[in-house]
């Protein structure tokens, strides 16, 4: 099954961990489903991101010294080992018609941000597949004036984190990335920039580049970006559920002042595609 679709409708988190989950609510909910001036359907899109406390100098100065050691360019502050994030949402079909709605997540962490719009390897292909989104992009029914509850679990985001950075830092295809199942993976070899396949090089091969990059330094997800896409009229409401493993999320959440808070500048993933000439 596609590793981008494992979305569990109704699902039950598992329990027993020592860490209290706290729960940050997104401040507004998405609504969408209904005709613009031109006709066509409202999506509506929004981003959350984690109230992290500012990075101390001494804590900077472990990063950088770890990476380092490790022979790599960066050690992140955030990792996945750092917490444990899952996303529960409602959609309530306001319409007195049956419908079908998508959830898409995709998202940032510290280093990059990934948005799969962007991520076009070969521009002159317009039969070319799509670039799959991290998770969800299902179609989900719901009844007629009903209420549909499902969750992005721990597992799902920790997945989608391990792609987010494996496609980034790594230069692994979006496609083998997100396709596969990497959640396990105690490593990964950065590779150099994935390419089309052309007449020239039909079966395109990605070098290594680096030094493996150990689990470690694996980049947790800090910014989720939703996308709900409905086809009647519907709100989607959502909050994070966060294990913080760490104890590097600020107390007041996001009430949190904003001086307080690590400042995230994620630089946009756009590889530079070869084209045949």
């Amino acid at each position: 099954m596609r590793a981008s679709t494992k979305l569990l409708i109704g699902g039950v988190l598992a329990s027993g961990c020592a860490n209290d989950p706290e729960y940050i609510a997104a401040p507004t909910s998405l609504e969408a489903g209904m005709m613009d001036a031109m006709g066509n359907l409202v999506t509506a899109s929004a981003s959350l991101t984690l109230p992290i406390k500012t990075e101390s100098a001494s804590d900077m100065a472990k990063r950088t010294a770890r990476a380092q050691q490790l022979m790599i360019d960066v050690v992140p502050y955030v990792k996945v080992s750092d917490l444990a994030v899952s996303l529960e949402w409602t959609i309530k079909n306001l319409d007195q018609a049956p419908g079908h709605a998508r959830i898409i997540l995709n998202g940032a962490n510290e280093l990059f941000s990934f948005d799969p719009a962007m991520v076009v390897l070969d521009p002159t292909n317009d039969e070319a597949p799509p670039t799959p989104d991290l998770q969800g992009d299902i179609p989900l029914d719901i009844a007629a004036g009903a209420e549909m509850n499902g969750v992005f679990r721990e597992d799902q985001i920790l997945e989608a984190s391990i792609d987010l950075d494996q496609i980034t830092r790594g230069n692994v295809s979006p496609f083998k990335a997100i396709l596969t199942v990497n959640k396990n993976d105690t490593l990964f070899q950065p590779l150099t920039t994935p390419v089309a396949p052309t007449v020239a090089m039909p079966d395109p091969v990605q070098m290594p580049l680096g030094n493996p990059i150990p689990r470690e330094a694996f980049a947790q997800m800090v910014t989720f970006n939703l996308q709900f896409v409905p086809d009647h009229h519907m709100v989607l409401e959502y909050n994070l559920r966060v294990r913080d493993l760490r104890g590097i999320m600020d107390d007041l959440l996001l009430d949190a002042p904003a001086d307080q808070l690590q400042t995230f500048a994620p630089t946009s993933y756009v590889p530079v595609p070869l084209t045949e000439d």
